[in-house]
């Protein structure tokens, strides 16, 4: 049971030649794997008790971003540490496969599970070996002694274990960590990628000391020549201890450098070149529009998703990357339809296309509520000193702010956070509510005003300065009233920079109560979706609402069809099993986007305006799919081939054959089955028109038997149902 077979995974734009440039997977047996899942849920109930918050590998609900923003929010708010302090970065050498067996049975005993389930544990690496997998074959078989398995599922979590000691170690030392917000941090861990904070550089010879006594006993061991320095302040050491000090390191994925604008540019630039780089190899293959916008987001945003996460991104980059996007689900021609028409829900017309500029956003929307859930913890306690100075986040969010007048020095990334916030949440004026503090309209050296002593005394709002007459109170009324003091600047400040037409309003409606509003944290959102489930998917689409607009196309066919039911033709398309190219013509001609002679003539002059057909009529869409002669006989046709097979009373008509059938039909599928035969007859007629052929009905019908003799080869639940009703309507 214990046997395995291990698989050697390269590492991405590594030497290969290097051993420790291959990652060991263990293949293990189905046996092994349901005992180790056991155990390892069973281990998984107590790990919140037992890991530490600086921990966020394999826990749920802790973030790799995390370990991310706190390093980025030390560096940007670095005018808050005395010391000439550095951030080291440890590598060690193949940490999964070096760590010591009977260490990790230590761990589990001193963090206290009983010795039966410590049994259980040593039970499945007891006599433990493998093989590794070659290209033709594999290796004989041999003992492993040491290391937990990479394919294991109880692996993740005995390292964890092991690795909280370390933490422990670190924790329990003399060493010093970095002051920061009234706060002292010393280590972060994402697994084994552990950074350590240290005070100055005389700390980082004894933590190396703490790191080697800790890998003496784990059998862990230190990579020297991989670990790295970056210092907080500027710093003229090359070197520290053997370790380079550098002034940009790559840190779980991210370039890290005190340079705010340099650090996203050094990020996305790349990403920027590959995105394009890769979706231009797909422009030698005829897609549909549907199945570019699916590539845009599988194979282009998301490979810039997981930096725009955890760093602000600047508008030059925001607007290259939607440019790249559109472009491409265009072919890098003319955009038939408007960008905000393909935002939209399919339900809507839209294509559900995804643009990067509202992807980043409800990113940052994201980081607020979960910085909302804990904003005290180790990863938000930076963020949370910088917002404490203007009333905390949870108030500031509902200011009337402006992100150029707050009273605060913000990085890049949270006033990027605040400028998100505000395009999904619409600050209502109100006479009663109406804040002094972080309000754009009360400023004073044109910056909005917050004095905390006048916040703690729960002083919040402008109806709270005036009396029952509607006026504001004098200085010595105001001395009286609230009882604290205050020097006469701070009263002149505050009460000189209230607007004057907003005395009015303020004096028309009740007086402010002298208590503090009480604040919800949870009730922050505008739309009940986001209170419920807060996915990007419910962010994007609030902020969608000031960008999406209705396709043009609604108008022009309303004035010519009446009661078309629009949600229903939009949806109809998914309910077929039809490649994109058959569906895309429907799609094409309800926009007003297909490819008519009548408008490619007015681009080209050696392109005739008439019918492809009939040569005679200009080739509009009605003309091209309806009024055409040789159109009409094939709708004849076609509907002669309805009433014998599928429903005697059909009559074929203009809004039928450009909206598909709507009638209520009883068995329901027979609908489905007439709908099916719509979109492939206008397809056909489309391919017709290239090929500058008469559409004839009897080759259409054999062009519907051969689509219908290949589902016969799909296991597809749709395909199977259009088979069936096919076969019991006997067009097979």
């Amino acid at each position: 049971m214990t046997q395995g077979v291990i698989n050697l995974i390269p590492k991405p734009q590594k030497d290969h030649s290097q051993l420790e440039n291959w990652r060991p997977i263990s293949l293990l047996n189905n046996d092994y794997k349901i005992l180790a899942m056991i155990f390892a849920k069973k281990i998984k109930c107590v790990l919140d008790d037992i890991i530490d918050e600086c921990q966020s590998g394999f826990m749920t609900d802790r973030l790799i971003s995390n370990n991310i923003r706190l390093v980025l929010d030390i560096l940007d708010y670095s005018d808050l540490i005395l010391d000439d302090s550095f951030l080291l970065f440890l590598d060690f050498y193949k940490a999964f496969d070096s760590i010591e067996f009977p260490f990790i049975l230590k761990s589990l005993s001193s963090f206290g599970f009983v010795p039966n389930f410590i049994n259980a544990i040593q039970t499945l690496y007891n006599n433990a070996n493998a093989s590794i997998k070659l290209q033709h074959g594999t290796t004989h078989r041999f003992n492993i002694e040491r290391g937990i398995r990479q394919g294991c599922p109880i692996s993740p979590y005995l390292f964890l274990l092991s690795m909280q000691l370390l933490a422990i170690h670190i924790q329990n030392s003399n060493l010093k960590g970095i002051s920061v917000a009234n706060r002292s941090i010393l280590i972060s861990q994402l697994a084994d990628d552990t950074t350590l904070f240290k005070k100055n550089k005389d700390q980082v010879h004894l933590a190396l000391d703490k790191i080697r006594f800790f890998s003496s006993a784990s059998g862990l061991c230190l990579n020297i020549h991989k670990c790295e320095l970056l210092s907080i302040k500027d710093s003229t050491d090359v070197k520290i201890c053997d370790i380079p000090v550098k002034s940009e390191v790559k840190y779980l994925g991210i370039i890290i450098c005190k340079d705010q604008k340099k650090r996203s540019k050094l990020n996305f630039e790349p990403l920027i070149l590959s995105i394009r780089r890769k979706l231009n190899s797909w422009l030698q293959r005829d897609l549909s529009i549907t199945g570019r916008v699916l590539l845009s987001k599988a194979d282009g945003l998301s490979r810039v998703i997981y930096p725009a996460v955890v760093l602000d991104v600047s508008v030059e980059i925001c607007r290259m990357l939607d440019k790249i996007i559109v472009d491409f689900v265009w072919n890098f021609k003319t955009h038939l339809i408007k960008k905000s028409v393909m935002l939209d829900d399919r339900a809507m017309g839209g294509f559900e296309l995804v643009d990067f500029s509202t992807l980043n956003n409800s990113f940052k929307v994201k980081w607020i509520k979960t910085f909302l859930n804990n904003p005290t913890s180790c990863w938000n306690f930076i963020p949370n000193h910088i917002f404490n100075s203007a009333g905390g986040l949870h108030f500031l969010l509902r200011c009337n702010f402006d992100i150029s007048k707050i009273p605060l020095s913000l990085s890049c990334f949270h006033k990027q956070a605040l400028i998100s916030w505000s395009l999904i949440y619409n600050y209502n004026f109100s006479p009663h509510s109406y804040f002094i503090w972080n309000n754009k309209n009360i400023r004073y050296k044109n910056k909005s005003l917050f004095f905390h002593n006048w916040f703690d005394k729960n002083i919040l709002l402008v109806s709270q300065l005036i009396d029952e007459r509607g006026v504001f109170f004098t200085y010595e009324q105001f001395m009286q009233e609230f009882s604290f003091p205050v020097p006469p600047r701070e009263y002149a400040i505050v009460f000189g920079a209230i607007p004057d037409c907003i005395i009015p309003l303020v004096k028309s409606g009740p007086k402010g109560s002298l208590d503090s509003p009480l604040f919800d944290n949870t009730n922050l959102f505008v739309d009940q979706s986001l209170l419920n489930a807060m996915s990007n998917k419910d962010i994007r689409s609030i902020i969608n609402r000031s960008q999406i607009s209705l396709p043009a196309c609604v108008s022009f066919w309303n004035n010519i069809f009446s009661e078309i039911e629009w949600e229903e033709f939009w949806l109809l398309r998914q309910k077929f099993f039809l490649s994109n190219k058959v569906v895309e013509v429907s799609i094409k001609i309800i926009h007003n986007c297909y490819p008519i002679n009548y408008k490619l003539a007015k681009f080209n002059n050696s392109i005739s305006p008439n019918c492809s057909f009939c040569l005679q009529y200009e080739e509009t869409i009605n003309h091209l799919f309806w009024d055409c002669t040789y159109c009409k006989v094939f709708w004849i046709d076609f509907s002669n081939f309805v009433k014998k097979y599928l429903y005697p009373n059909f009559c074929i008509t203009p809004k039928i054959v450009f909206f598909d059938c709507s009638l209520n039909l009883d068995p329901s599928y027979c609908k489905f089955i007439i709908n099916l035969l719509l979109y492939c007859a206008k397809f056909y007629i489309h391919k017709f028109t290239f090929s500058k052929k008469t559409p004839y009905f009897f080759i259409f019908r054999k062009d519907f038997d051969m689509y219908v003799n290949s589902l016969r080869n799909s296991n597809n639940s749709i395909a199977c149902k259009t088979l069936s009703w096919c076969k019991s309507y006997k067009l097979t």
